[in-house]
């Protein structure tokens, strides 16, 4: 009885065995969720290729040769500009602007010529002196008029040099503008030109310039209302 027992058991459990193989390989036979999952996944790339439009081209690439269609990220030859981030393509016109070139300089630019000094007034120098109540030996009156009507103070001349030095003082009576017109027509007239200098409260001064040469003459009132002047010039007899 029990030898008929264990054989039983044997047979159920060969059988049970059997069983469990059958359903094993039945289950290694199906593909399991993540392989079912991948194989989804992957069916636009085998099936459909999505162009930058956004719609689907059938059969794949849409190229049977295989190669990149225009307008891909792949193709580079539209919209990827020309490979130097400036978004320009090769065929479009450039609007970049051409780089403006100075033409060579070809002379030296030359000012003003600087004017040629006059000639001296003065040729030869006096001996120094002065005089009082008239003019002084050497004074150059064909340069220096005094004007008509005036009372000589003081006149004398100097030398520094090449330079002659000059100094006069007198009184007139006329208006100060007038004694001053006097001495600017008489300078003037010898290729002076004028121009208005420092003078003390209430007298009027003007500087006559001619090259290196000077003549300072400065005019003030009196007590009586006459006018009394003060001359001072410096006369090259070279030119500078």
């Amino acid at each position: 009885m029990m030898a008929r027992r264990l054989v039983i058991a044997g047979i159920c459990l060969a059988v049970l065995i059997a069983a469990v193989a059958i359903v094993l390989d039945q289950m290694a036979g199906k593909p399991g969720p993540s392989a079912a999952q991948s194989t989804s996944s992957s069916a636009p790339s085998t099936g459909s290729s999505i162009t930058p439009s956004g719609g689907a081209t059938p059969g794949g690439t849409g190229d049977p040769t295989g190669d990149p269609q225009p307008g891909s990220p792949a193709s580079g030859t539209e919209g990827s500009g020309n490979g130097d981030g400036s978004g320009d393509g090769d065929d479009g016109p450039s609007t970049a602007k051409p780089l403006e070139v100075l033409p060579p300089v070809t002379a030296t630019p030359t000012g003003l010529p600087q004017p040629s000094a006059p000639a001296p007034l003065v040729t030869t120098l006096p001996d120094p002196g002065s005089a009082a109540g008239e003019v002084v030996d050497g004074w150059p009156a064909d340069i220096l008029t005094l004007p008509e009507g005036t009372t000589i103070g003081s006149t004398s001349v100097s030398t520094s040099g090449d330079v002659l030095q000059v100094a006069a003082d007198g009184i007139i009576a006329k208006p100060q503008a007038e004694v001053l017109a006097s001495f600017r027509q008489s300078l003037v007239a010898h290729g002076f030109w004028s121009e208005a200098a420092p003078a003390a409260e209430g007298a009027l001064a003007e500087r006559f310039v001619r090259g290196a040469d000077t003549v300072t003459v400065s005019v003030s009132t009196t007590g009586t209302g006459n006018s009394r002047f003060q001359l001072l010039g410096s006369l090259h007899t070279a030119a500078d």
